[in-house]
């Protein structure tokens, strides 16, 4: 009878634990991005795929990322009870179809990853990844909203800033810009503040500095930190030009500008990692970089 309990332990492995547990959530997370339709957006496969790319091309980078390592997250062995019971907790967890049940779901087996003792330097990076996805999930949702209407204010005296150095004279009411030369404004709401892709950009960061196996240091949190600026004065800048007019309101709000904007979001998410991770000795090594005394 007391051998029993330990065979249990013995035919279930730690690393099976992982992958059930992240597969899990993973499915859980996919599954509330897919069942996010607006009234009136029929299902389909078109509108499924869309809103799978609406939701970031990081998003998909971060969960390759996790599964190609997640069979190396943990030492072989038994799974320990904790491992275990924390599946079946997820599990129960994901049953419900709430966005922010998925978050705990991802906030707990992050946790318990970069914690676990017996975690491989993989298993602490998948870790990492979950947190910042439960970061990024959360972030962009309606509980956070009124904290972006509020920064959408800062962003509004931002804009009329911008109007000002431009000696076009604008007019600012709570979170409303108003180009007056142009008898236009615009209202800034939760999905255009400037706020509202910090995350993402701080989880691109992560995924890859994650993706060139460095450890987390103290130069990758000022790099950081230099591309929240960069995202920052680019969204200001759409805001703007945003509010220079009607057409031009449409252009960058629904037109081929939100196309413009996006794609240089993507490419300020990607240089700023770059630069972070590049290796200093290896640009004074190269050969073009010698010097003859």
């Amino acid at each position: 009878m007391h051998d029993r309990p330990r065979l249990v332990r013995d035919l279930i492995g730690a690393r099976e634990v992982w992958v059930w547990a992240v597969l899990i959530v993973a499915v859980a997370f996919w599954a509330n991005i897919l069942r996010g339709t607006s009234p009136g957006d029929l299902p389909g496969l078109d509108s499924m795929i869309a809103r799978v790319l609406e939701n970031g091309a990081f998003d998909v980078f971060a969960w390759a990322l996790v599964f190609a390592r997640i069979t190396r997250v943990s030492e072989a062995g038994p799974a320990s009870w904790l491992q275990i019971w924390t599946t079946f907790l997820v599990g129960a967890i994901a049953l419900s179809p709430v966005r922010l049940a998925t978050d705990v779901g991802l906030v707990i087996l992050g946790g318990l990853l970069i914690r676990d003792r017996r975690a491989l330097p993989a298993g602490r990076q998948v870790g990492l990844v979950l947190l910042a996805l439960a970061f990024e999930h959360l972030w962009t949702s309606s509980l956070l909203a009124p904290l972006h209407v509020l920064v959408g204010r800062v962003d509004a005296r931002i804009s009329a800033c911008l109007f000002y150095l431009l000696n076009t004279e604008a007019a600012v009411r709570a979170n409303v810009v108003e180009n007056i030369g142009a008898n236009f404004g615009i209202s800034i709401w939760s999905g255009c503040a400037s706020s509202f892709p910090l995350a993402g950009v701080s989880l691109a960061f992560l995924v890859f500095v994650v993706y060139l196996d460095q450890p987390l240091r103290r130069r990758h949190l000022l790099w950081l930190c230099v591309s929240f600026i960069g995202s920052i004065l680019l969204t200001e800048i759409r805001l703007m030009l945003m509010a220079t007019s009607e057409a031009s309101y449409l252009w960058w709000h629904d037109g081929r500008g939100a196309s413009v904007y996006a794609v240089a979001a993507l490419a300020l998410a990607v240089v700023f990692p770059i630069l972070a991770t590049r290796n200093p000795g290896t640009a004074k090594a190269r050969p073009g970089n010698l010097h003859v005394a």
